[in-house]
């Protein structure tokens, strides 16, 4: 940040950046479809609520076969749930807009 510089508008654009780099790695490390994720989280943050029931979470997750020996889609779906949740927490009360 600059003494001269315009400190809500660097503020936003600190705050936009983080944003992102910690959204991109939720999705790397989850393994997450990058539309898809950005989409959910557009959603919330317009309707100011992270909705976790319905098909909209389940668009985020990865296939999962229903033939694998680690069918671990609950615990996987209750993993992002919850970072996608901290993440929405933390984000939303800043007071940037996700489109900024």
């Amino acid at each position: 940040m600059s003494v001269k510089g315009e400190l809500e508008a660097e503020w936003r654009a600190y705050v936009g950046a983080q944003r992102e780099k910690e959204l991109d790695q939720i999705i790397e490390v989850e393994n997450l479809k990058p539309e898809e994720t950005e989409k959910f989280i557009r959603a919330a943050f317009r309707e100011g609520q992270l909705r976790t029931t319905g098909t909209a979470i389940t668009k985020v997750l990865p296939p999962v076969s229903r033939f694998s020996k680690d069918k671990n889609h609950s615990e996987k779906k209750q993993r992002v749930i919850r970072l996608l949740s901290e993440f929405f927490e933390k984000f939303f009360g800043l007071g940037a807009n996700f489109d900024e």
